[in-house]
């Protein structure tokens, strides 16, 4: 299973993460060379986010029309282009529609490689192999940004950004190489069709698409409230890195042990557990005094995220019908994606209109609501594939 996976899978994840989590620290802080503000630099990053979102659905109709193994290897290509283009851009306008395609690209990569996932390997190998990829997306974030620092330290931002781009160009040679379509090639879902298609699977977006909403929304969440709450609580940089490190250490070291229990045991045996004890972290974080108290909070989070990982992708390939996966994982991203970007703008409202504790509470009750969800609405998919078989 994972010799299958390493060089269709493992290696192009690791070589278009690495620049495309370094992209987080180098874009904003590029803009701020060239003369941009902070908030053009924050704008530059939501341009990529806003193309994320708006590429779920089309990216859908692409790989149904096309085949996963194009759209990947074609979005692939377009990223490339993309950090090219950062390397010789210097004007903000620019900048902001480089981004935007970028995000298109890169949401249409992720739908695709979710679309080989689900038609390639069975509900018993899923949780592994996309635990596997969750893994190597944190390490990416992990030595990505890292080496970009050091690369743009000593040889400036143009080449640092071209490293990238030869990176991702690896990337897509992988993908054309070692990809294999086996995905028969339909047509995709006329814009007509769509709300019978929507209606068709309302019980599945309304119950484990809102519970991936809910992860998503708590990941992004958990991203923030931690920062944010070591500067309210007055703590200094480095006790701040040190927490959020933590946290990500213990993430890092259980993403494999929850593929092999979703496996094994079935998804709702991390699903439940690991969004009540995120739920708890975050909300608990409202209450914390100290340094100590936020560390706890903290650790309790990352081993929540780490027991959480690849929940979201393997419940949507899961449900994903085999005579529209693409269009429905299409569907399934524009949820996941609208629950990631909604978490900091909701804390950043709830921050405005009450205080921080209060942000971190809300979130926590997203979580407790979440939980129920899938205790009450979202069934067992590892079993009921079993049974059907």
């Amino acid at each position: 299973m994972h010799r299958r996976a390493l060089a269709s899978l493992y290696v192009p994840g690791l070589l278009v993460g690495m620049p495309g989590q370094a992209l987080f620290l180098l874009l904003p802080l590029y803009v701020l060379d060239i003369g941009g503000s902070v908030s053009a630099a924050a704008a530059v990053i939501g341009f990529r986010g806003a193309g994320m979102l708006v590429m779920g659905v089309p990216a859908g109709w692409l790989t149904t029309k096309y085949g996963y193994r194009k759209v990947i290897t074609c979005s692939s290509v377009l990223i490339v282009l993309s950090f090219l283009s950062y390397s010789v851009c210097d004007s903000l306008s620019s900048l902001y529609i480089i981004a935007f395609v970028h995000g298109l690209a890169s949401s249409t990569f992720l739908l695709g490689r979710m679309t080989f996932i689900s038609s390639s390997f069975s509900s018993s190998e899923r949780g592994r192999v996309i635990a596997m990829i969750a893994g190597v997306l944190r390490l990416s974030a992990l030595i990505g940004p890292l080496i970009a620092s050091l690369c743009a330290a000593r040889y400036g931002f143009a080449i640092t950004f071209q490293i990238c781009g030869a990176l991702a160009l690896l990337a897509s040679f992988c993908s054309f190489s070692f990809l294999t379509e086996n995905l028969s090639k339909g047509q995709p879902l006329k814009l007509s069709a769509i709300p019978r298609f929507l209606r068709e699977y309302k019980h599945v977006f309304l119950t484990a698409g809102l519970a991936a909403f809910g992860f998503m929304f708590m990941r992004s969440a958990r991203t923030v409230l931690i920062p944010l709450m070591g500067a309210y609580l007055a703590l200094d940089l480095t006790m701040v890195g040190l927490v959020v490190s933590i946290s990500a250490a213990i993430d890092l070291v259980l993403f494999y042990p929850a593929g092999i229990v979703m496996d094994r045991w079935g998804r709702r045996f991390t699903a439940i557990p690991s969004s009540i004890i995120f739920a708890l972290s975050l909300g608990a974080i409202s209450l914390c005094e100290n340094f100590l108290g936020l560390l706890v909070a903290a650790l309790v989070a990352g081993i929540a995220n780490g027991l959480s990982t690849g929940i979201v992708m393997t419940l949507g390939a899961d449900h994903a019908p085999d005579d529209k996966r693409a269009e429905f994982l299409g569907f399934w991203r524009l949820i996941t994606d609208f629950g990631n970007v909604s978490g900091p703008m909701l804390i950043s409202g709830m921050i405005f209109v009450a205080s921080l504790p209060a942000a971190a509470l809300m979130t926590g009750c997203v979580g407790v609501t979440s939980s129920f969800i899938i205790y009450r609405h979202v069934d067992e998919t590892l079993k009921n594939e079993q049974e059907i078989v």
